[in-house]
């Protein structure tokens, strides 16, 4: 319960139907309970768990009858803390402009808080490719906000 809030808005970030992001949640959390004798020390169990999210978000994009996505979009009331964007957007509305990676990297580092080191732990990416991915993505939504595509 401690992280239904976190494993929901990672979830979000990826997938964009309502019953969907509440199938794979649930089917990560059946599988953390399944597998958690394999985790080896408890102060890493948020990351194991989102990993495992992370690995269900994949896993639903792979199976051919779930990429019906309707273009059902919650309001979340967390904003992006940089001056660079305006707090007025909401950082689900702004990153969905963005490719899946680069939504659930700003949403672990923006919403959930995680710094950039953490998110490479997390996401098994090399740290400088997690810190470029977050600058251009920044840039990405910084450019269409200019041009007033958002």
């Amino acid at each position: 319960m401690e992280y239904q809030d976190t494993l929901y808005r990672i979830a979000k970030s990826r997938i964009e139907s309502e019953e969907d992001v509440c199938d794979v949640v649930q089917n990560t959390l059946i599988s953390a309970y399944k597998s958690i004798v394999n985790l080896r020390e408890t102060k890493y169990f948020k990351s194991w768990l989102l990993k495992i999210l992370i690995n269900k978000c994949n896993d639903f994009y792979s199976n051919p009858e779930k990429n019906n996505i309707s273009l059902e979009q919650l309001e979340y009331d967390y904003h992006l803390k940089s001056d660079d964007f305006s707090n007025t957007y909401g950082i689900d509305y702004l990153i969905k402009h963005l490719s899946k990676d680069e939504q659930t990297i700003l949403t672990l580092y923006y919403s959930e808080g995680y710094n950039e080191k953490e998110i490479s732990k997390i996401l098994n990416m090399n740290y400088a490719t997690v810190r470029t991915k977050i600058k251009r993505a920044k840039e990405k939504i910084a450019l269409k906000l200019e041009k007033g595509e958002i």
